[in-house]
């Protein structure tokens, strides 16, 4: 009985531990939360809007790039089709702030296809971070 409750109590401990070091792989010391979304309207116009909240005022904190890519139908291929950059566009980045949200647009979509973006969102302050996020 004794050997059972020990062998528990040590599988809950590894979980745990697990768990733990798990949560600290996904957390950022300076990137709270990030969230973007992609729409298409009528003519073309392909829009994708970001918000990001970091941990702290941060010195930088934004969208560095955006890429729009598109699928075809009846593919299930995605292609590349623009690079927006925070170079480019102004809105995409702010400074000092905790938090920042804004919208760009890509004036080439066509119709019937379909739409994603990779957007690579950055904060800085001393050292820096970068999250990946795929908006459908």
């Amino acid at each position: 009985m004794r050997k059972k409750l020990f062998v528990g109590l040590l599988l809950m401990a590894f979980f745990c531990i697990t768990a733990v070091a798990n949560a600290a792989v996904k957390s950022s010391e300076y990137i709270f939360d990030c969230y973007a979304k992609i729409a298409t309207y009528s003519g073309g116009r392909v829009t994708v809007s970001f918000d990001i909240q970091a941990t702290g005022t941060m010195d930088v904190l934004g969208a560095q790039t955006i890429i729009i890519q598109e699928k075809a139908p009846g593919s299930s291929r995605w292609s590349s089709v623009a690079t927006l950059s925070s170079d480019d566009y102004s809105n995409m980045l702010a400074y000092n702030r905790r938090s920042h949200n804004s919208d760009v647009s890509y004036y080439g979509g066509q119709s019937g296809y379909s739409y994603r973006a990779k957007v690579y969102f950055y904060a800085e302050k001393g050292g820096y971070d970068t999250a990946e996020y795929i908006a459908d």
